[in-house]
Order: C-alpha cells, then structure tokens, then sequence
C-alpha cells in the first residue's frame, strides 16, 4: 500500500498538533510569508461575497487596474506621450509626471486633452502666429471690456501668477488650484471662460473649417447674443444635430434648451483658443478644463457635505431630482420643450417612479412673451419643494440633467450612493473616462426613455446596484481634486508649448 501524500488524521486534534509542529519547524520568514497569504486569501474571500459599499472588491480591483497600466516611469510616459499624438511631451513633461504620480493621478488617459489642442497644432502648420496673435487679440478684449463678459487671463511670469480680479466668479479659486502646481508650469498667457456656457462657436470637423480657421470675422467677438439661438445655431456647422450613438441618422439638438433658446450667450464664430467648462461637439472647439463645481473643497462643489448612510436595501425605489426652472430664455410656450419642464411633466404621470419638482422659478428667464404665473402653477413650481442636497440618500436613484448648460451635479451625485440617470448634450473634461451602463445609466435627451430607465432599475435591483457602485467608486477614487489639478496642469503645459512655439515663429 503506498503512504499518502498527506499525513492522514482522525479529529481536528490531530490536524491541529500536527499543523502546529509542522509550522514550528519553518523558518521565521516562510511562517511570516504563510500568514500573509493566509490573509490576502481572507480578505479575497470577504471582498467576493460582500455586497455592501465599503468593500467593493471588484469596483476595487477595476479601479486598481486602471492605474496599474498607468506608465510607471517618465519612459515609458514619455513612449506612449509620443505614440498617441506623433510629437515629443511638452516642455516641463518630466516636472508634470512627478507631480501626477505623487498625486496618485492618471498619467497616460488625456484623449480628451489632444483632441481639443490638436485642431491648433494644425494650424501651426498653414499660420505659425495663429495661438499667440489669438492670446494678444484676446487679452485686449477682456481688458478693455468695462461690462463683464465672463472671460479673463491667467499669466504666469517667471514663478508669479497674475489672475485679475472681479472679472468671473472664479478668480480667487483659480488662483488657489493653480499654486498647487505652479512649479510645473512655464510662463503663458492663457483664456478663460468663466461662464457655464461654450462660448467658441466653430465646427472644426467641417469640409471648410481650415479655410477659415485663420480669419477674424466677428466685429465684436463674445459679443454675439442672438434672441433666437435656434435660427443663429441652425446655420452653423455642427450646431443642429449629434451623429446618434446607435444606428443611422442624427440625434437633433432641438430639445437641447440652450441650443433652441438660450439664457446667456455672448459667443463668436471665430477659430479662439478658450479654456471653457463644458460644450457641445462639434457645434463648439472650446478646450476643456475642470470647474469648482468638480472639487470636493470648492464653495460651487456639487458634492453632498453629509455622508449617506442609509443602505442600498432601505432606499426607496424612486428617481429623485430637485432644481429651479434654469434652461432657457422662455418665449411663448417653448419652455414645455425643455428638460426640467418636460421632466416635471413626466413625474406628474409617474408619481409612483419619479420624485421631481422645481422649487425655483427664474423670473430673469421669463421677460418676452411670457407670464410667469401660469407656468410657475401649472408646473407647481415654489419653495416648499426645495429640500436639502442630502434628501437624494432616501432614494436609489437619481436623475442630472441639464440646465442652462451641464447641471455641476455630476459627480457629487455618483458619490452619494444613488444610481445616476443621465441625460446631457454636454461634454464635461471627464466624460470619456465615465462609460454609460457602466457607470451610470444614460437618457436620451428628450427623456422620452427615461421611464423604462426606471423600470428596468426597478426590475433589475442587483444590475443597477453594481452599475452604482462602479460609478461611486470611480468618482471617489479617480475623480479626485488631485486628479482635477493633473488635468488643469496638463491642459496648460499644451497651452503653453503652442503660445511660445507661435511667438517664437512670430519674432
């Protein structure tokens, strides 16, 4: 009879004294070694059998891996920099890495970034003075302009930065973030807009754009305020519709609100280099960059103060949304057409579904051909619906929607513990790293599907769990201010490389 591989036992008795000699023999590292297998193999087993938010294991290995194929050195940054865009890192690229590994920041994932700078690049080819002559042009608007039109200038000169103030809401909080990495930065001039619309109306993806990209057309530039927007954006490039994500045809953009009526504009047709919060592509060639209402510390945060604290199992199986009357300049009836409106509307015949009331009716959007007091009772509209930020811990889910542009509300949504329903025409910088039915459900823009959405949560409990908790744990873990700082740095150091490279062909 061969002896077993293993000692054979008759009680746990045995096994135990014989696990115990057997341990005491091994060296010291190897028993150090067994433990901490012993506890990895724990902690596995606990995170793929827990459901609950605080050890979200797959969420956890999903956002590891994420940054594990980040390039761990300023080698390989630099490879993968050069394979993605055919050009070298910027100047001070090595300085920028360093800070971003030491903020735990993505290093390689700036798609976004290239896209909204590569149209200048191309331009650097046909007019070498095109970034830098834009810069000085548009300095001199903003500093001569005695009326506020939501731009302003960031200078950074020899380690010293200049934000001017009183010209956009966030001048002092700009200054703040920038400090943090001032040190990677080279000197620039930069523009920014500081309102929460697009405001660079150029189509960079038509047949004809590189025709015109270079001229000056507009007499006064950011000046541009149509009373009818939807006839001003029908004969633009881009501005009409959005190729459909699925199938044939186009998505029109005539329930977009600030597309067919918009509340505030100032635009110009002509080709600018403009930081900007959100737009519309291709309608706009605004380059993207984070805005307060993404940092957790900000006053415009759109972050919930108090943690939720209600499990998932206890809420209540309703989409929640609360806001003003924001979206559009109201003319005749056409606010029944906008999003917040026809949202009300739809909870009034879902009341089962859908909790949603507008508690504030903006009285400034409502001056021609147009009376407030039938609309704010039809919709029942008023300040007994406004509740605070963290009511939306009471239900599973939760609805951002546009207002006059991107709602701000995002992220803070995705990290209250509510599944996100969203439904936008705007990009914000992060919007190719969220993915929909894996981070949040997505609604057509009409939210003529926003219904079914519900249901199928409703049906679906333990799908639309996991989506919210993907889409919890990415905006905790990645959506960082630290990550919002790496973003703001890197769109600079583009910026700067195309200013000096423009003044250098320049002189």
């Amino acid at each position: 009879m061969t002896s077993p591989l293993l000692p054979m036992f008759s009680s746990s008795r045995d096994l135990k004294d014989w696990a115990g000699s057997y341990l005491s023999r091994l060296p010291r590292r190897a028993r150090h070694f067994l433990a901490l297998i012993g506890l990895i193999c724990l902690l596995l087993i606990l995170g793929s059998t827990y459901s609950g938010g605080f050890f979200p294991s797959l969420e956890r290995r999903r956002t590891s891996s994420l940054f594990w194929r980040q390039s761990k050195n300023i080698k390989q940054a630099r490879a993968r920099y050069i394979l993605k865009n055919n050009r070298p890192p910027p100047p001070n690229f090595e300085r920028w890495f360093n800070f971003a590994r030491s903020n735990r920041c993505l290093i390689d994932e700036y798609d976004q970034i290239h896209r909204d700078f590569e149209p200048f690049y191309q331009m650097m080819q046909k007019n070498s003075s095109h970034f830098w002559d834009m810069i000085r042009i548009g300095q001199d608007l903003v500093l001569s302009e005695s009326r506020p039109t939501g731009l302003t200038t960031i200078t950074i000169k020899n380690g010293e930065l200049t934000v001017p103030r009183d010209r956009t809401y966030f001048d002092d909080e700009w200054r703040d973030r920038i400090h943090k990495f001032l040190h990677v930065l080279p000197d620039m001039e930069v523009l920014v807009n500081g309102n929460d619309e697009p405001r660079v109306v150029f189509n960079i993806k038509d047949v004809d754009a590189h025709l015109t990209a270079s001229e000056i057309a507009d007499v006064e530039p950011f000046h541009i305020s149509p009373v009818n927007t939807s006839e001003f954006f029908a004969h633009h490039s881009g501005c009409s519709s959005i190729p459909s994500e699925r199938g044939f045809g186009v998505t029109g953009l005539h329930d977009v609100s600030f597309i067919s009526s918009s509340s505030s504009s100032g635009f110009s047709t002509d080709f600018w280099p403009m930081l900007s919060f959100t737009k519309i592509s291709p309608c706009f060639s605004d380059i993207l960059f984070p805005s307060q209402y993404h940092y957790a510390d900000s006053w415009y945060t759109g972050d919930i103060k108090k943690p939720n604290r209600i499990p998932w199992e206890l809420k209540e199986p309703k989409l929640y949304w609360r806001g003003s009357s924001n979206g559009g300049h109201i003319i005749d009836q056409n606010y029944r057409d906008f999003p917040r409106f026809r949202l009300v509307k739809i909870a009034q015949s879902y009341p089962d579904l859908i909790d949603a009331k507008i508690s504030a009716f903006w009285g400034s959007h409502c001056t021609f051909n147009c009376s407030s007091d039938p609309i704010i009772e039809e919709y029942d509209i008023g300040d007994q619906h406004s509740l605070p930020r963290e009511t939306v811990h009471r239900f599973k889910y939760a609805l951002d929607v546009d207002g006059n542009t991107f709602s701000g509300r995002f992220l803070g949504l995705l990290k209250s513990g509510s599944l996100v329903f969203k439904s936008t025409a705007f990009e914000e910088y992060f919007s190719q790293w969220l993915r929909p039915y894996e981070h949040y459900i997505p609604v057509k823009l009409d939210l003529s599907d926003l219904v079914d959405r519900v249901k199928w949560a409703i049906e679906h409990d333990e799908e639309a769990r996991q989506i919210q908790q993907r889409g919890m744990f990415f905006a905790r873990e990645v959506l960082t201010n630290e990550q919002n700082n790496c973003y703001f740095a890197a769109v600079l150091l583009e910026w700067a490389r195309l200013q000096n490279a423009a003044i250098e062909h320049a002189t």
